[in-house]
């Protein structure tokens, strides 16, 4: 019983020894319980007292092995808490440093854009005094057209007035076609003026340049088919003209065979006068024939009853002369009479012939005035047309200059613009942009993105690397974090820029 008393007293003290330790050791690792090992197991048995002293001494050696392992563990522990503050300290520092800059950037992007307001506004008041001087130049340009329309009307209508009815008619018809061209162009001016107060904007720009080739496009068209009507009408002239030459040529060929007709009656008449007078010398021969036979005649009965009427003899040979005479007078009649017919149809065919050429120099007269007027009709038409022509090629002309000048001033605006969102995609990006801990000063790298039309960014590779791999996956996920990005409105002008495009990243 003696024995057992010590015994059992250390066992009880050892107990109680083990529950200060395992208390003291839960106390003081309640903040790293998560990382500690398990507690270990320990399993009380009743020892002897050499048992117990040296349990009790592996005990020792535990508790003091732990309290070294938990010593090293709260150097640990406060190592990395230092560690902590310090990195604690530059993030402080980096945001302070990171404030600062974004600050300077905000009232840098509040300066650009005073000075892209700016801008803008010298740009619209450029625009404005373009426009003006368009207008101004459209305005010269109209009154010089008025002008040489009034002076064209006015010789036109005095020379109209000594037209006959066709020429009048024609040219009338002529002048009304000159005005509706006239008019088509005035209506087009005032489309093109309307249009051109409307270009505000770029993309309304785009829209009128549109509207501008379908409207020349329908101009060309409209041009194109006057060149036909005029070509049908000068083809209609032409087959006139033809008409009217083989109308001459009929009436030249009428003339010639009148003329034929006449040198044939002419002919005629000659040949009945000179019958006439082959026969009237005819009759006097016979007559005399006759006579000289009676003479016989009578010289032999006045030689066989010359005894018997002397008396009777004379008075019948004063009566046969009275009536050879008389046969003499009345031949000589005839042949007057047929002589006065022949000059009579001579004459009436003389003057028959000198109508026939008064009618054919009327008729001369008359074709060459109206090939006159018709050359002077035509030289005026083809004045006008010259004129007409002048006019649009004048306005052909101011409209290449204008639409130079919109192209330019279009270039001028898209390239701003490029420029504008380059800067402010650039700003955003630096703003969403986080630098890291190590980066250095001077890192620059060149990132391919490619966009939505919304500005949503669907890729940012970097194309060219800074060197640093960490800054340029900031620099991706700055681009990413900055969707979607500041791009124009204008679709044309995002598909030829922003669609895919490269830029410099190089934070200050």
């Amino acid at each position: 019983m003696k024995s057992f008393k010590p015994s059992l007293a250390q066992a009880i003290a050892l107990h109680i020894l083990i529950v200060l330790l395992f208390s003291f050791s839960f106390l003081t690792e309640t903040d790293d319980a998560k990382m500690s090992p398990p507690a270990d197991i320990i399993e009380a048995t009743v020892l002897d007292g050499a048992e117990i002293d040296a349990e009790a001494e592996r005990l020792k050696q535990n508790e003091a092995n732990k309290q070294h392992a938990e010593k090293q563990h709260q150097e640990q522990l406060e190592n990395a808490r230092k560690a902590e503050e310090q990195l604690l300290q530059q993030a402080k520092k980096q945001r302070v440093l990171e404030e600062q800059k974004i600050q300077e950037v905000a009232e840098k992007r509040k300066q650009e854009v005073l000075e892209e307001k700016k801008m803008q506004e010298q740009l619209a008041a450029k625009r404005k005094e373009e426009e003006k001087k368009l207008e101004e130049a459209k305005e010269r340009q109209a009154l010089e057209q008025k002008k040489a329309k009034e002076a064209a009307e006015k010789q036109k209508q005095a020379e109209l007035d000594k037209q006959k009815e066709v020429a009048e008619k024609q040219k009338q018809a002529e002048l009304e076609k000159q005005k509706e061209v006239a008019e088509k162009q005035k209506e087009a001016e005032k489309q093109k003026q309307l249009e051109k107060q409307k270009q505000q904007e770029v993309e309304r720009e785009a829209k009128l340049k549109e509207q501008k080739l379908a409207e020349a496009a329908r101009e060309k068209q409209q041009q194109e088919a006057e060149i036909k009507k005029l070509e049908q009408e000068k083809k209609l002239q032409e087959q006139k003209a033809l008409e009217q030459q083989k109308k001459l040529q009929e009436q030249k060929s009428e003339e010639a065979k009148r003329q034929e007709q006449a040198k044939q009656a002419e002919a005629k008449a000659e040949k009945e006068r000179q019958l006439a007078d082959e026969k009237a010398k005819a009759e006097k021969e016979k007559q005399a024939a006759l006579n000289a036979e009676k003479a016989k005649q009578a010289a032999e009965a006045e030689a066989r009853a010359k005894a018997e009427k002397d008396k009777q003899l004379a008075g019948e040979k004063a009566e046969k002369e009275r009536q050879a005479k008389a046969a003499a007078e009345k031949a000589e009649k005839e042949r007057l009479a047929a002589e006065a017919e022949a000059k009579a149809k001579a004459e009436k065919e003389r003057q028959a012939k000198s109508a026939a050429e008064k009618a054919e120099k009327a008729d001369k007269e008359r074709l060459a005035a109206e090939a006159a007027a018709k050359a002077k009709a035509e030289q005026e038409r083809q004045a006008a047309i010259a004129a007409a022509e002048k006019v649009e090629k004048d306005r052909q002309a101011a409209e290449a200059a204008e639409a130079a000048a919109a192209a330019a001033a279009k270039a001028q605006a898209d390239k701003q613009a490029v420029d504008s969102a380059k800067q402010m995609i650039a700003r955003k990006v630096e703003g969403a942009w986080t630098r890291p801990i190590n980066a250095t000063q001077g890192l620059r790298c060149t990132i391919q993105v490619k966009l939505l039309a919304s500005g949503d960014v669907m890729e940012a590779v970097v194309i060219g690397s800074s060197g640093d791999p960490i800054f340029d996956r900031s620099a991706e996920n700055a681009v990413r974090k900055a969707s979607p990005l500041p791009v124009p409105q204008d679709k044309n002008l995002f598909n030829q820029e922003f669609r895919v495009f490269t830029f410099v990243f190089k934070p200050e």
